[in-house]
């Protein structure tokens, strides 16, 4: 499975719109975003918690209100040809795939700040599409994956790493929570790593993974897939 980072990210703006548009052109089987959470309580889609890098403004996104947020330039940075993009929100996002096969994962972003009631508003608009069946909810912060999961065990459960655990597979297994996947670092994965997630009825899916010939030789291995940000390479 082919999961676009970010959407198309190499290619058009990250987290942005018109970086969905073009992972769906791409044909890639699932797309990753990233979720904040407004001043003034709205889910949007950016990776920093910060404004600076990816658009014209500054501060946190806790700190500013959807308005504040809509009248930010984040096309620009990438290129002019996409000045004008917005921080779209995940209704937006979700109006978008809906109608699709597409398979959405979801990042909470609850580190440093922690949005509060940021699942719950995640989980009802989940099902208000109708994409229960087609959401994996990721995150660092594994107590942000727990209440997701309470709210409604049946959405797929992915546990992000970015240190290397001595046998994750044992410590999804002993979460209060079924996991579906494990998202580690590309460069943890090996033979063993695929192996044993497997014994454990786990699907592994790395980030950023964008090279053809490692991910040749992981899928012979049974890699279940790449999370990526270059979906047409990788296709």
């Amino acid at each position: 499975m082919i999961i676009a980072h970010r959407g198309a990210s190499n290619y058009a703006p990250e987290n942005t719109m018109a970086a969905f548009r073009l992972a769906l052109e791409m044909d890639s089987d699932g797309i990753e975003l990233d979720l904040q959470q407004t001043k003034d309580g709205h889910v949007v889609i950016c990776h920093d918690e910060e404004l600076s890098r990816t658009t014209n403004g500054k501060g946190l996104i806790k700190d500013c209100t959807l308005d504040e947020l809509r009248r930010l330039d984040a096309g620009s940075w990438y290129g002019e040809s996409f000045a004008g993009e917005r921080i779209p929100t995940l209704e937006e996002f979700l109006t978008l795939v809906c109608d699709t096969k597409l398979i959405v994962n979801l990042e909470i972003k609850h580190i440093p700040y922690y949005y509060e009631g940021i699942e719950e508003k995640i989980v009802q608009a989940i099902q208000r599409f109708g994409m229960v069946d087609r959401v994996i909810v990721s995150s660092f912060d594994h107590y942000a994956l727990r209440k997701t999961a309470e709210l409604n065990p049946d959405i797929g459960i992915g546990l992000l790493f970015a240190t290397r655990l001595i046998e994750p597979w044992r410590y999804a297994a002993g979460l209060p929570f079924a996991v579906r996947s494990m998202h580690p670092d590309y460069s943890f994965v090996d033979a063993e790593y695929i192996a044993r997630c497997h014994e454990y009825g786990y699907a592994v899916y790395p980030y950023t993974a964008n090279s053809p010939e490692w991910y040749e030789e992981m899928r012979r291995l049974g890699l279940d897939g790449v999370i990526t940000n270059v979906p047409d390479v990788m296709k």
